[in-house]
């Protein structure tokens, strides 16, 4: 928010010499964080750019769009320059710049030196100044003209020149999004009084209730509904001094009516919104859209509206979206001769919903939606309305429209003492407490002593009506401390004892499988944990989805993401084919997140399982990056589970299984101790199909918490081999069910066998049907000596013998 020094002093006084960057530095402290200091007119030379007014205006002799202006700008003598201005007349005031004045060149914006010339014969020794000339904004149409009482003479950067705070309010506060708002907290800050804007206003005619008919149908979502009705207005342009103003802000004119609405707005905070009343069909009925139904907003748009919508409608349907932007069919323009003037209190939730669906952010949603105190709606309307008579020329008819079904009881808080002293960590002095709070607008009703019947000393108050974020004893505190001054604090140690340390086991066991995924040479991604059912019911059972029933959200942002996953699955798919879709050649990708799974109905969280998810494709390549041809495959993604649960301690077994988008016979359950703890599997290209997904993927999951109690209780350590290994391969023919785990295992039990992996499956060529050949690298090694071929070759015979006899394996030739 744009805030005028100038525009300030109308509520609360300021001192004269006021130091802008020590107020900035306070407001920032206590109030709101002002992130910039912006000197309107701070360039403006004091001598030569000064208040101007043209004593006469005549034809120039050589150009029929140029004309000749004699300007009185305080010097000895006038001074006559060449204008093509088409507003341009005599008795204006206006801004006038001499020879050597640095301003802004009116064609490229740019900043020039003003130069003494001659145009087409003439010699013209200045300029008077448009709005892009003195840097105020883009108009160059015209030049600026100045109210009649701006004094000749006097230096333009006192007249016209300003500071600009630009604030940052925090969005608890919506109090303070508009000039008073700020006004308050100056006055606080300084010790000052706030003079709040007069708000009277000559009413004549009939009560407006006898032409104004107001029913609100969703009570629930506009909680109070004001309106007045002014006539005889003419519409042009809003008078300079408030178009300054508006400017200042940051906001266009655009004429006398809106002008009045956006300055009300940006002065007591209520966003408002006037209808051309003649073009109004019948009462004004506010409630949801109805399906189907759609609205031309101002901007020139057709809006197609949702059911969640909240709307004005009149007899001939919307008319306006509630809190956000008004329609065009009952926009006011030149013809306007009486204006409805509506001020509001919408739902904050439905307006953020209506704004952010449609894309269609405006000063007034910024509003509405942080939550605003019902009572700004009347105090507006009566304020705009006595503007709209004073500078639109109408009259204003008797009462307001004020339709409030249930209004809102004056709030009370209270703090004790000694909650006090305890919060802030310093004892501030009753008096002084009082001060800041009676400065702030509380109403003191009890002060720091002790209640009847022995009760604890409290202060207890009145909330001001405009401060909504007053609801516990802590937020007392908050408002004594941030006037006393956080640097009253002292500075001390921390006292008590360090917490002792709890161990957390789940999640070092997550942490410590994160980074043994990321040796094995996956990279970890983050995905959101909402999606929506379509999306799951690409990776999980029709039935299982039905049981689980995922848990939605009531006020969900975005329509792909509205229910909590209870897997992540289809999360780490969308990550592959976004890769796939980017051309990387080879990716391995995984989660470490939480799915979460409905409890019963009287249990409302759900359970959040710890699961890590993760995803291999692609090709291999080489050291160097280079592709080697071979596809990743099942046995990658083995070795990559295996290397990452055997870096906390633990061997998995595979067991035959079938799962829910994986394709049968290429898919192992994972158990530990005879437990499941995970699955490994190639996705059915049917699934990869929904995703987008045309090459093989490989999905492997684990489920920590069922990972978690087959850990070692203790790692056992081992001195590194002293003498070197011997390693062979073994092939052998084994009927088809028979799992590689097993024969792994066998293998594994020899004393002279170090380690033993699977690297190959093959099925078919001369092998008989419902055979399959497994090779295994094994690593020969003993404690006490070198091993030499021989003893491979005998240790390898007595395996050969135990897996005959064990699996009726043969050895492959």
């Amino acid at each position: 928010m744009l805030v005028s020094l100038k525009w300030l002093r109308d509520y609360v006084d300021l001192p004269d010499d006021l130091d802008v960057d020590d107020l900035a530095h306070r407001l920032t402290m206590a109030s709101a964080e002002v992130e910039g200091v912006h000197r309107l007119g701070g360039d403006w030379d004091r001598d030569l750019v000064t208040v101007g007014r043209v004593l006469a205006v005549d034809p120039h002799p050589n150009a029929d769009r140029l004309r000749l202006a004699t300007v009185d700008f305080g010097g000895a003598e006038p001074q006559q320059v060449v204008c093509g201005a088409p507003n341009l007349e005599a008795g204006q005031h206006i801004a006038f710049a001499r020879e050597g004045a640095r301003l802004f060149d009116g064609h490229s914006g740019k900043p020039s030196t003003l130069k003494g010339s001659t145009i087409r014969g003439v010699e013209s020794a200045g300029m008077v100044l448009s709005q892009r000339e003195l840097g105020l904004s883009d108009e160059h149409e015209g030049i600026l003209v100045l109210p009649a009482e701006a004094p000749v003479g006097t230096p333009l950067r006192e007249y016209l020149g300003d500071v600009i705070l630009d604030v940052h309010t925090w969005p608890n506060r919506a109090d303070t999004m508009n000039m008073v708002g700020i006004a308050r907290e100056i006055a606080a800050i300084l010790g000052g009084q706030v003079r709040p804007p007069d708000e009277a206003y000559a009413e004549e005619g009939p009560d407006v209730a006898g032409d104004v008919s107001i029913v609100i149908e969703a009570n629930e979502l506009c909680e109070r509904f004001c309106a007045t009705l002014i006539e005889g207005i003419t519409v042009g342009p809003s008078p300079e001094w408030m178009q300054v103003r508006l400017r200042a802000a940051g906001m266009r004119p655009i004429n006398n009516v809106v002008d009045v609405t956006n300055y009300v707005m940006l002065e007591v905070g209520q966003p408002l919104h006037a209808y051309d009343a003649d073009l109004v069909q019948g009462g004004i009925v506010v409630r949801l859209a109805r399906e189907g139904e759609h609205l031309r907003t101002l901007d020139g748009v057709p809006r197609e509206l949702t059911p969640e919508q909240l709307l004005i409608t009149d007899d001939s349907g919307p008319i306006g979206l509630a809190g956000v932007m008004g329609g065009q069919s009952t926009e006011v323009s030149e013809r306007t001769t009486r204006v409805l003037l509506e001020a509001a209190h919408w739902d904050p939730t439905t307006i953020r919903r209506t704004s952010t669906r449609l894309a269609l952010r405006s000063e007034a949603s910024s509003r509405f939606e942080r939550g605003l105190s019902p009572e700004f709606a009347i105090h507006a309307a009566r304020r705009a309305t006595r503007l709209l008579v004073e500078e639109c020329g109408g009259t204003a008819r008797a009462g307001v429209v004020d339709v409030y079904a249930a209004p809102r009881p004056a709030q009370e808080a209270s703090i004790t003492r000694r909650r006090l002293d305890t919060v802030i960590g310093v004892s501030v002095p009753a008096g002084e407490v009082e001060a800041i709070l009676t400065t702030l607008g509380f109403e003191l009703l009890e002060a720091d002593a002790a209640r009847a019947g022995g009760g604890e000393p409290r202060f207890l108050v009145r909330v001001p009506w405009w401060r909504d974020d007053i609801a516990i004893p802590d937020d007392l505190a908050e408002e004594v401390v941030r006037l006393a001054g956080y640097d009253r604090l002292p500075e001390t140690t921390i006292s008590g004892r360090v917490p002792a340390w709890e161990p957390q086991p789940l999640r070092d066991l997550r942490d410590r499988l994160r980074d043994a995924l990321v040796d094995a040479g996956m990279d970890e991604v983050v995905t959101y944990s909402l999606t929506t059912d379509e999306v799951l019911s690409r990776v999980v059972a029709p039935e299982d989805l039905a049981i689980i029933r995922p848990m939605r959200l009531r006020n969900t942002l975005s329509s792909d993401r509205e229910v909590l996953r209870p897997t992540l699955r289809h999360a780490i798919l969308e990550i592959v084919e976004r890769n796939i879709r980017a051309g990387i050649a080879q990716i391995a990708v995984f989660e470490s997140g939480r799915a979460f799974i409905p409890r019963r109905e009287e249990q409302p969280l759900p359970d959040e399982r710890e699961v890590v998810v993760g995803a291999i494709s692609g090709g291999e390549l080489d050291r160097w990056g280079r592709p080697t041809g071979r596809a990743l495959d099942f046995f990658d993604a083995k070795g990559t589970i295996e290397a990452a649960i055997g870096a906390v301690g633990v061997a998995p077994d595979y067991v035959p299984d079938i799962e829910f988008g994986l394709m049968p016979g290429r898919i192992a359950r994972l158990h530990v101790d005879g437990e499941p703890v995970g699955v490994l599997g190639e996705v059915d290209p049917r699934t990869l199909g929904q995703f987008e997904i045309e090459q093989p993927v490989l999905l492997f999951e684990l489920d920590l918490a069922r990972l978690l109690p087959r850990l070692p209780a203790r790692i056992k350590a081992a001195s590194p081999p002293r003498y070197p290994a011997v390693e062979q391969d073994l092939a052998v023919v084994v009927a088809d069910e028979v799992p590689a785990g097993a024969l792994q295992r066998v293998i594994e039990g020899s004393p002279l066998v170090s380690s033993a992996r699977s690297f190959d499956v093959f099925r078919g060529g001369r092998l008989p049907e419902g055979k399959k050949s497994l090779a295994f690298a094994i690593r020969y090694q003993a404690p006490d000596r070198t091993l030499t071929t021989e003893d491979a070759n005998r240790e390898q015979t007595k395996i050969l013998r135990r897996l005959e006899r064990e699996f009726d394996a043969q050895q492959r030739t």
